[in-house]
């Protein structure tokens, strides 16, 4: 059986340059926003593909921007991953900005990039600037929402990107674009069995897994940046169950996937070298952020 149950059709090119990733639906306005990395801008976009710039966080230098966002739809608002500030919520009503986390142990960190909270508030984010497989200095740290405290929760990778938490919160899974891989690790004890981690899926191809959403079953849309399509995940095995493609030839840079909808029942693809933003209706519904289980 398919996941999808329409075909993948562009909401929106966004005009400008520089890349775009991003995408955080909000049902509280309607709006799915996305940022522009270089310019500094959390943007916005409506279902019926209208585009508007809806606040500028910065990005000193071009590249040290906003990367990675997602909505908090228990504490209503934006969470940020920003390669020079750190970890950042906004309030979309209130447009106010402020800095969770900016850095460990008195050092900033090399860049964040990525993130995702569990259902206790804790935030748990990539950190890769300047890492490569020659250099695997990238971590996953995680912000402690009781004490405030970060610690860092995976080490030593090469690139860490996307990140996500399984709907048990028995797992970490986490996009090591730089050897093209997705790795897991435990979570059900606190972290303390965090180093048991392991490569999930391997790719071929392309440059490397670059951001990810996740379905009510778990399994994951991986957009693979330099393919121009999305890897669906089948958790248990890592095996790939189905690959969505965007229509596109040229557009090759798909950096990220997530769900939204009014019934979270869209998955919103991000294309970063064309700035598109593509749609495609699917079957099951996406994990809420952060999900609640019952």
């Amino acid at each position: 059986m398919s996941i999808r149950t329409g075909n993948v059709e562009k909401l929106a090119t966004i005009p400008g340059k520089g890349f775009i990733e991003g995408p955080s639906y909000c049902p509280d306005d309607g709006f799915l926003y996305f940022v522009e990395i270089e310019a500094g801008w959390i943007s916005r976009v409506s279902m019926d593909g209208k585009y508007e710039q809806f606040y500028n966080i910065g990005a000193p230098g071009g590249l040290m921007g906003p990367n990675g966002m997602i909505y908090d739809s228990r504490e209503k608002r934006l969470l940020i991953a920003h390669r020079d500030m750190g970890v950042v919520s906004l309030d979309p009503k209130s447009k106010k900005a402020e800095v969770i986390v900016g850095d460990y142990k008195g050092k900033k960190f090399n860049g964040p990039n990525d993130l995702i909270i569990d259902s206790k508030g804790n935030i748990f984010f990539s950190d890769p600037w300047g890492t490569s497989i020659s250099n695997p200095i990238g971590s996953v740290y995680r912000w402690d929402a009781k004490t405030g405290l970060t610690d860092a929760f995976m080490e030593h990778m090469a690139f860490p990107n996307g990140v996500l938490i399984s709907p048990d919160e028995q797992f970490i899974y986490v996009c090591e674009f730089g050897q093209n891989r997705i790795m897991r690790a435990f979570l059900a004890d606190g972290g303390k069995s965090h180093v048991f981690m392991h490569a999930m899926t391997y790719f071929s191809g392309g440059m490397g897994p670059d951001s990810m959403g996740m379905d009510m079953e778990g399994n994951l849309y991986i957009g693979h940046f330099g393919y121009g399509k999305v890897f669906v995940v089948e958790p248990r095995l890592g095996e790939v169950i189905e690959v969505i493609d965007v229509p596109d030839k040229d557009a090759t840079g798909t950096d990220n996937a997530r769900f939204g909808g009014p019934d979270n029942k869209t998955l919103f693809i991000t294309e970063g070298f064309q700035r598109n933003i593509y749609k495609v209706p699917v079957s099951i519904p996406g994990l809420p952020i952060p999900y609640i289980p019952k």
